[in-house]
């Protein structure tokens, strides 16, 4: 599968654009829509659905400008964090300075244990609370990994002190990744992609997880 990394935005928030069946393209987390626009183009792709890992607005700022483009495009999010896709305040807008707030509806929402397909290509979800209500792993079949949002980077997590927000259930969603089994590669929300394998030896936040 062919997956392409844009770090867009004043945070530089990784977009993923997945190329599935008959011309269409996923497109992951997009902070601004310009970036996308000119990427699924230059690939003589169209954008045929749009998911948002979690509910602050450095991962979905360019959400409405790809839905006016692409209307057809359907929107996916978590259940857990819709209401902060309408909040300027609790999706943290505030750290996307010079960006206009626009508000978004998913056209469906997904939690824990779903199973979707979008442009042939089929997604799982595995909740993973902490750094949001709504975060969540989100596994893709034939990518050999999961998208984790702001829940997991190489060698650290995602900050727990925003809108729904929560330590105690960070602890409790790594100690579920700390479980995991397989090799999978992890392609996170913001800075360099990883591996399960080496944040289990090197990420003290996912080692020092006790074993059940």
């Amino acid at each position: 599968m062919n997956i392409a990394r844009l770090p867009l935005g004043a945070l530089a928030a990784n977009c993923y654009i997945l190329e599935g069946e008959d011309d269409l393209a996923v497109v992951i987390d997009p902070a601004s829509s310009a970036e996308v626009e000119a990427f699924v183009d230059s690939i003589n792709l169209q954008v045929g659905g749009i998911i948002i890992t979690h509910g602050h607005f450095d991962h979905f700022a360019g959400v409405a400008a790809l839905k006016k483009r692409y209307p057809r495009a359907p929107i996916y999010a978590p259940e857990f964090d819709e209401e902060m896709l309408s909040s300027e305040a609790k999706s943290w807008a505030k750290f996307m300075q010079g960006v206009e707030f626009k508000p978004i509806r998913p056209d469906r929402t997904f939690n824990d244990g779903d199973r979707f397909s979008l442009c042939g290509i089929e997604f799982s979800v595995m909740n993973a609370p902490g750094h949001t209500a709504g975060s969540c792993l989100l596994f893709c079949e034939g990518s050999e990994g999961f998208f984790s949002g702001d829940v997991l980077f190489k060698h650290g997590i995602g900050r727990t002190d925003g809108y729904s927000g929560s330590t105690s259930q960070m602890i409790k969603t790594l100690g579920r990744i700390a479980e995991l089994k397989g090799e999978y590669r992890v392609f996170t929300g913001h800075g360099e992609m990883t591996t399960l394998g080496e944040e289990k030896i090197y990420n003290p936040f996912v080692k020092n997880q006790p074993k059940n």
